[in-house]
């Protein structure tokens, strides 16, 4: 971090992507699946999701956000081919040889443009 630090900025593009990795890699361990991880922090962003566990949960909603990528991280929670996310049960489960979607969660976020 002090590298990207002292090369780029503290308050650089590189450096917040390098916090983004490192703070995945608590939860993903070495092999980060960075856009999936990304592509989760704006459902979360963008829905009503972390809240509502929050809530459920009596809970935080930065611990909801945490959970959600623990989730994520077992297989758990997926995100489909079209963005959205879904919980699922991943293969090897039971008797289960691949993975099944369960139930959609949210749906994909919406890009926001720049005016």
């Amino acid at each position: 971090m002090h590298k990207v630090n002292d090369t780029f900025g503290p308050d650089s593009d590189a450096a917040l992507g390098m916090r983004f990795v490192l703070e995945y890699r608590k939860t993903y361990g070495p092999r980060v699946p960075v856009m999936a991880a990304r592509q989760l922090d704006q459902i979360v962003v963008r829905t009503d999701l972390a809240t509502g566990l929050a809530q459920t949960m009596d809970i935080p909603p930065e611990e909801a956000r945490e959970h959600l990528h623990t989730l994520h991280a077992r297989g758990e929670l997926l995100i489909a081919d079209d963005g959205s996310l879904w919980m699922t049960v991943p293969p090897g489960t039971g008797t289960n040889d691949r993975w099944v979607f369960v139930e959609k969660k949210a749906d994909a976020p919406l890009e926001t443009t720049a005016d």
